[in-house]
Order: C-alpha cells, then structure tokens, then sequence
C-alpha cells in the first residue's frame, strides 16, 4: 500500500522545481541520498552539478548503487547532518531491473534480495568479466538491510515521469533526418538473468513507444546489452538484436539512444555486440539536460512529506537493522 501512495504522489509531482529548498541552511527537515550507478567522469562532474543545485537541502550521491555499505555511509553521512528524513532518489532509468530489486529489498520495500544471475553454466562456457566494477552484478550473498534513525522514503524512478521520455526524444530528433521516416532505437544494460530480462524489455519497451509518439518516429524499439552473462546469452542477444537492426534498416534510418544517464559503457557494449554500423548513436544519455536536475528537485521535495517506506525486518531485536 505504501508503494502505491508514494507512486501516486510522485507522479503527480511537477517536471520542474519551483521555490525548492529550505531556505536556512540550519533548518534541514530532510535530506537527499542520490543512487547513481556505473559512473564515469562526465557522471560524476553532473553529480557534482545535481549537489550544487539541491541548495540548504543536506544532499549526499552514492556511485554504485547496488553496493550497500556504500549506501549505509550515505544515510550515515547525511543522518550526522541531523536530518530527519532521508530521500533517496535512485538514478536507475528502468523500473523493472535487477538493481532496482536489490534498492528495494536493502530498503525494506522488497521481501527478497534481487537475483541477477547468468544462466546455468554450461560445458565449455565460461562467464565474461565485466570490465566495470560498477556494472549491475549484484552480491551472491544477501546484504543486511540498511538501517537509520531517521524515517527513509524511496522514490519512483525516472521512467514514471514524462520528463524520461522529452529527454529520449530530445537525444533522437538531434540525431534524426526525418523522423517520420525512422526508428528510433533505446539501448539499455538488462538484468543478466533471462527472467529479468523478460519484465526488463516489457518496460523499456513502453519507454520506446513513448519516445516514438513524442517524436513522431516510424517504429519505437530496444535493444540491449548484458554484462557477465554466459556465452550462450552473448549469442542469443547478439542474434536477436541482428534480427532487430536488421528488420529496421530494411525500413529506412535507425537513430539508436542510450537508455541510461551516460552512455559511455552501453556504447562500449553495443559496439562489442553489434558493430557501428546500420544506426546512427552519440552516446548521449540524460546528463547534461537540466530536466534530469529538474526531475530530481522536484521529486524529492514531493516525496519529503511521504512517509517511511521500510515494510520489511531483518531478524533483529529492537526494529529495523
């Protein structure tokens, strides 16, 4: 019940800030905790630009967010800023992802830890290293839930805002010669488990169809790219995203846009899986436009009247670890 009234509110909540903030730096009723992820320098310069923005609000980032002794230093961080509620606004653009999962469950709002696991191995198939420590590949063992005297509230990702979408369609029209003529493609980094991968394309799915009705484009459709899958799952993407790019192609131009805040590794991973050719890509993802910073003002200020999000206990006396 919780997850619906704070999904309501926020989806109420407006595209921009207005007035946010409190205005005595002494007086901080809240703070921010921000959930980044596979963040690299042009990232982290725009981390640096969302805390600037966030101003007489205690606001810390964290930088990998499936790590929870990292987040468990944030609240930490902002708790001795004698805050009595913590937002967290996860940076995550998909809903339906394994880190998603892992956020809910180290915040008490899922019962179960995220299982992101490759396929069963099998015989002469070794599993690929990631080359990005902060890659979504999530603890084997299940990390303790987070724990703070001051109330925490989760909010809703980006993709339930319409923002998400004007910023993806932003990214494709630069990109596009005549959008009624092309397709516009999201690529995005899917869970490495099959299962999640299913209710991952459902929603980056509904994300390209919004994008395609915004820009006027001839289809909407997804790619992805998987790190530290199995070979068999390297082959399986690799030849159901060819069918893709090849159906579309056949149909006129594909502007391809990562669904991500940086679009540095999924580049990486598209151009290890696909090539360069048959789509047209920058790499731009949503930092650098201001109504990411937009979203996240007013995102927070309208979950900051919300109340605890903690449903679930780890098996500790005295409450929530």
């Amino acid at each position: 019940m919780i997850g619906v009234v704070l999904l309501a509110a926020l989806a109420a909540a407006p595209a921009a800030s207005s007035g946010f903030g409190n205005t005595s730096m002494s007086a901080k009723p809240y703070g921010v905790l921000l959930l980044a992820y596979d963040t690299g320098g042009a990232w982290k310069n725009e981390l640096g630009a969302i805390r600037s923005q966030l101003r007489g609000i205690a606001v810390e980032s964290v930088e990998s967010a499936g790590d929870a002794v990292a987040i468990q230093r944030g609240l930490d961080r902002l708790k001795s800023q004698h805050v009595a509620k913590i937002v967290a606004v996860p940076l995550d653009i998909v809903s339906e992802s394994a880190l998603m999962d892992e956020i809910r469950y180290l915040f008490g709002v899922r019962a179960e830890p995220a299982q992101d696991k490759p396929d069963a191995l099998h015989p002469g198939m070794a599993p690929v290293k990631p080359v990005n420590k902060s890659a979504l590949i999530l603890p084997s063992r299940s990390p303790k839930r987070l724990k703070s005297s001051a109330e925490l509230v989760l909010t809703a990702t980006i993709d339930k805002s319409p923002t998400l979408a004007d910023i993806l369609n932003a990214r494709a029209t630069a990109l596009a010669r005549f959008p009624a003529k092309e397709a516009v493609v999201l690529v995005g980094l899917a869970p490495r488990s099959d299962k999640g991968l299913e209710a991952w394309k459902t929603a980056a799915t509904a994300i390209a169809e919004s994008v395609r009705l915004k820009g006027g484009f001839r289809e909407g459709a997804i790619l992805w790219v998987r790190d530290g899958t199995r070979a068999g799952q390297q082959d399986k993407d690799r030849a159901t995203n060819k069918a893709t790019l090849r159906r579309l192609t056949t149909q006129g131009g594909v502007v391809a846009v990562p669904l991500a805040p940086d679009g540095r590794r999924i580049g990486q991973l598209l151009q290890r899986q696909l090539g360069t050719s048959g789509y047209r890509w920058n790499g731009k993802g949503l930092i650098g436009d201001p109504r990411l910073i937009d979203w996240i003002l007013s995102t927070s200020k309208a979950a900051s009247v919300l109340p605890d999000v903690r449903q679930y206990r780890d098996n500790a006396p005295g409450g929530f670890r």
